[in-house]
């Protein structure tokens, strides 16, 4: 069976709230149905996307800067964070290259990605540890529920603009 969606967890396990995308990768294992291929990134997010063109759809989750309150959970789709990460001065990634640089780079290569929904959480703190904060920790169950609710939602985008 190809795999229609993927879900892409990106994030750094050593570093605080940064690791938010690893951990929900890990609980979403178990939980997503066949079709559906988890992968944890780690904070290789661009090396990720050239192998996963082919997938029906696309889910990334990561941590978001984005002005919020600790624990505020974003979705939106691949064209509206590259048009907030134009607009708005957000930081879309904690890694050494941000969901936006990534997806930037994949273009310029010729890969084009499918339908994308980003779903995103406001960190608490970002830093040397291992451990998520309370804040975090606490909703990371929410974030997981959301993922599997956009597995189960039809795509609206088109895909990849050009």
């Amino acid at each position: 069976m190809s795999v229609r969606i993927v879900v892409i967890g990106v994030g750094n396990l050593l570093a605080g709230d940064d690791g938010l995308g690893p951990r929900a990768i890990d609980r979403l294992q178990t939980l997503v149905p066949a079709g559906v291929e988890c992968i944890d990134a780690a904070t290789d997010l661009g090396s990720v996307l050239p192998e996963v063109a082919s997938a029906s759809r696309l889910i990334i989750v990561d941590a978001i800067r984005a002005g919020g309150q600790p624990g505020t959970i974003y979705r939106m789709t691949l064209d509206e964070l590259l048009d907030r990460s134009r607009d708005r001065p957000m930081q879309l990634s904690m890694h050494d290259m941000g969901l936006a640089e990534a997806v930037g780079i994949a273009r310029m290569t010729g890969v084009r990605l499918p339908p994308t929904i980003i779903l995103g959480m406001e960190p608490t703190r970002v830093g040397l540890g291992t451990e998520l904060s309370p804040v975090v920790q606490g909703r990371l169950d929410d974030l997981v529920a959301r993922v599997i609710e956009e597995i189960g939602r039809p795509p609206k985008s088109t895909g990849d603009r050009p």
